[in-house]
């Protein structure tokens, strides 16, 4: 319940009766009118342009109704506005507010194995429940493995195609990972695979990666996981000007093969607005060349190498083995993967992957958690 509001003519200030406060601006207000002369009542999208607005919007009135709604009076134009107490807490601009709507993110090192976010697939396919309590574990730790799903080839399409949409590259849309002759990215030989972040040399960097068992008899090859946030956090908490290079100063990275030439350029971490850990892009064997300043250099080397250092400490690291049917899905700009080397002479190993836009997956999870809350209210 709104205890009491006031109006400058550029905003208006509310004290709710718990003691939040916030402040909305007239033209942000203005611009989040959803009367049907400025959204379409179907899809809610704008019916103006932001140059149909006034320059100068300012709040000729604010009146509180019986309700709790306040109707907005704008000039110079002479619009009404009306915004429920909900829809205002709701959207309150205030520090606390703006950090609580933020995905909650549960950092994590080499212990989560004895508490993984694990999905069954076929619990998911036949519970809407089961599948957005998976994907709520996955975006909570940026990595999810599901189990029991058919050890068919292309399945990985199914489950990237559930979950999100896949993503075609010029690797297709799926692609097999297992030891082959003249192999155009290390990920196809027998090696061990430092961890790392798929594709950075794409714009934009693929957001989830799928990688789906269906073979794994020979000896090694066990998934290795990090979380790259819980690194850079520490690299922040250890070294800030570390850190501030990593998130400021961009590197190119490249692939090319027959068909594809791939450069693109990105910081090794990214931050948003406020300062927070929103993505890494990590990848040793696709880091091209450092374009920038050159006093910066032997600073960014020196913050590459501690950042490095600190994603290989062994206690930060998860490691298990994939067995047929299981399928771990990754935030690419998070879960930095990689694994351990393995013997193709005493038995095979083939996983099938592909790409999802991370979008997907969100928008996944809001479907299904909108569409058990309509469910639910409609047996109340």
């Amino acid at each position: 319940m709104i205890a009491n509001f006031t109006s400058t003519g550029y905003s208006i200030a509310i004290t709710w009766a718990d003691k939040v406060a916030a402040v909305f601006p007239a033209i942000w207000l203005r611009d989040n009118c959803r009367c049907a002369a400025c959204r379409h009542p179907g899809n809610g999208q704008r019916l103006y342009e932001i140059t149909d607005l006034p320059e100068d919007v300012r709040i000729a009135e604010a009146v509180q109704l019986g309700d709790g709604a306040i109707r907005i009076t704008f000039a110079p134009e002479n619009h009404v506005s009306t915004f429920s107490e909900s829809w205002l807490a709701e959207h309150n601009l205030a520090a606390n507010a703006r950090k609580a709507r933020k995905p909650q993110r549960s950092l994590w090192n080499g212990s989560i194995g004895n508490a993984m976010p694990v999905g069954d697939w076929r619990q998911m396919v036949a519970d809407p429940a089961a599948e957005l309590a998976f994907l709520d574990a996955y975006h909570a730790h940026g990595f999810g493995l599901i189990k029991h799903s058919p050890t068919q080839s292309e399945t990985v399409l199914a489950i990237g195609n559930r979950l999100g949409f896949v993503r075609v590259t010029n690797y297709g849309a799926y692609f097999d990972v297992m030891s082959v002759p003249n192999p155009t990215n290390l990920a196809y030989t027998p090696i061990g695979l430092g961890v790392h972040s798929d594709n950075p040399y794409r714009d934009p960097t693929p957001g989830v990666q799928l990688l789906h068992c269906l073979l794994s008899d020979a000896p090694g090859g066990d998934t290795l996981l990090v979380d790259g946030f819980r690194a850079a956090s520490l690299l922040r908490a250890e070294d800030p000007a570390a850190f501030d290079l990593l998130t400021r100063i961009p590197v190119n990275f490249k692939f090319r093969s027959n068909d594809a030439e791939l450069v693109a350029r990105q910081t090794m971490i990214s931050v948003d607005e406020d300062g927070d850990i929103v993505g890494v892009h990590f990848n040793n064997r696709s880091l091209d060349w450092l374009d920038a300043p050159a006093e910066v250099i032997e600073p960014w080397f020196a913050a590459y190498r501690k950042y490095a250092e600190v994603l290989h400490r062994p206690e930060g690291e998860l490691i298990f083995r994939l067995e047929p049917g299981d399928c771990v899905v990754m935030q690419n700009d998070r879960a930095l993967h990689g694994r351990t080397a393995f013997d193709p002479s005493r038995g095979r190993r083939h996983l099938q992957g592909c790409y999802v836009d991370k979008d997907g997956l969100e928008s996944r999870a809001r479907v299904l958690r909108r569409n058990l809350a309509e469910k639910k209210g409609a047996a109340a």
